[in-house]
């Protein structure tokens, strides 16, 4: 880890936890080494902020779409903290691949799958981007929930919670599969769901 990328973070830390009552839960599943893959649904352009903040032992590389990047203070910060950008649509899985090998370097990765923020909090239908980089790398995958506590706010609650590890794949594919890319899709979006709010799971489960 740099020390510019621990300053980072440091200061990060001070500002969120200044504007927002953040919880963390499930600390003890966080891995102390790289080489994962967090996987979360998306609520708010936070979100690639907090979840490496609470992270402070591993570095990440977040995969974040384009247009944050756009905006000068959370387009510093997320390059700052190692952020991808995807230009989504497109069908450019040059993101994919840039994350999929700093995971083979030994960093941690982030990817959000629903691809778009979730307005009412409902889990939204998980795209293949993050089973792709799993079966690329054979990376172990840490679920994550964001749980906001009404519309974002100065002060607003939100509670980040941390699953346990889970392994999707024995061994990296050595060719596309579609049966297994569905089955590790649909595995990572339970592991997500179970850490949720019953009121915020959803039914748009393939």
């Amino acid at each position: 880890m740099t020390k510019f990328y621990r300053f980072a973070l440091s200061l990060v830390r001070i500002v969120m936890h200044a504007c927002f009552r953040i919880r963390m839960v499930g600390k003890e599943n966080l891995p102390t080494t790289g080489g994962y893959l967090f996987v979360s649904n998306h609520r708010s352009n936070l979100d690639p902020v907090i979840i490496p903040m609470l992270n402070p032992k591993t570095q990440f590389c977040i995969i974040a779409k384009q247009e944050l990047f756009q905006n000068k203070m959370i387009g510093w910060l997320l390059r700052t903290l190692g952020g991808i950008a995807i230009d989504r649509g497109t069908g450019d899985l040059s993101a994919l691949d840039e994350l999929t090998q700093r995971l083979e370097q030994g960093r941690n990765g982030l990817i959000f799958p629903e691809g778009t923020r979730s307005k009412d909090g409902t889990l939204l239908r998980f795209k293949s981007g993050a089973a792709y980089i799993v079966a690329q790398t054979g990376a172990p995958v840490v679920p994550v929930a964001m749980i906001y506590q009404g519309k974002l706010r100065f002060r607003s609650r939100i509670t980040v919670h941390f699953g346990t590890p889970i392994t999707l794949l024995e061994e990296k594919l050595t060719e596309p599969n579609p049966r297994e890319l569905k089955r590790v899709k649909q595995e990572m979006y339970d592991a997500v769901a179970a850490l949720m709010p019953p009121a915020e799971e959803s039914a748009a489960k393939e």
